[in-house]
């Protein structure tokens, strides 16, 4: 059971690395964020919606079994 989760969690850990590389900055920087270059924190429809939805589904899933992978023993 433990290496099929720590398989899973490998699949997860590369998806989710895909898919935030994929994602469009939506600013330029920390520092335009700091300095109030603009408070754009709408979700946005469309392939970038799609995207985000998808990370926060795959982040998910990497973090149930991060405590899986703890929880069930070797």
């Amino acid at each position: 059971m433990f290496w099929l989760l720590l398989i899973l969690f490998v699949l997860a850990s590369v998806a989710l690395t895909a898919v935030v590389l994929l994602q469009e900055p939506k600013q330029s920087g920390l520092g335009d964020g700091l300095a109030g270059g603009g408070s754009e924190f709408s979700t946005s429809g469309g392939t970038a919606g799609n995207l985000q939805r998808i990370t926060i589904y795959v982040a998910v899933t990497w973090a149930v079994l991060a405590l899986l992978l703890q929880i069930v023993p070797r």
